[in-house]
C-alpha cells in the first residue's frame, strides 16, 4: 500500500513538472521583431506593474513636436527588482526616461508597441532582457 501511494505521488510529481513547459510563456518574437533595436526618450506617463508582464506606457514627442504614445512590454515586478530596479523609489510618473526597445510587428489603433530591453534611470542603465 505504501509502495503503491509513493509511486502514485511520484507520478503526480513527475506530470507536474513536465506539464509546465507547455504552459511557458510566448516567444518575444512572436510579437516584436527582435532583430531590430532603438532607443527611445520619453515621459512615462503609466505604469501597470503586474504579473506576468509590465507595461509602460511612454510619450515620445518627435522633432515635429508631436507625441506618440509607446506601450512597451516589460518585466515582472519580480524579474525588474532581480535586474536591479526598483520600480517603487528609482522611477516616477512624469519622468523622463530613455528606453532601448525592440518594435511590435503590428501596433495597435492609437499607439506604438515595443519590447523593453533596457532603461537608463539618472545615467544609469538597467538591462531588462537580451535577446
Amino acid at each position: 500500500m505504501v509502495k503503491k501511494m509513493l509511486v502514485a505521488s511520484a507520478a503526480a510529481l513527475a506530470l507536474m513538472t513536465t506539464g509546465n513547459p507547455a504552459l511557458a510563456h510566448h516567444s518575444a518574437n512572436a510579437e516584436f521583431d527582435t532583430q531590430k533595436e532603438f532607443t527611445i526618450t520619453g515621459s512615462l506617463t503609466k505604469l501597470e506593474n503586474v504579473n506576468p508582464h509590465s507595461w509602460w506606457y511612454v510619450d515620445v514627442k518627435g522633432a515635429d513636436g508631436k507625441v506618440t504614445t509607446w506601450k512597451l512590454e516589460s518585466l515582472s515586478p519580480a524579474g525588474l527588482i532581480r535586474q536591479g530596479l526598483k520600480v517603487k523609489t528609482d522611477l516616477k510618473i512624469g519622468g523622463v526616461y530613455s528606453y532601448r526597445i525592440s518594435p511590435a510587428w503590428k501596433d495597435p489603433e492609437g499607439m506604438k508597441m515595443g519590447f523593453m530591453r533596457s532603461i537608463t534611470v539618472d545615467g544609469k542603465e538597467y538591462v531588462v532582457v537580451e535577446l
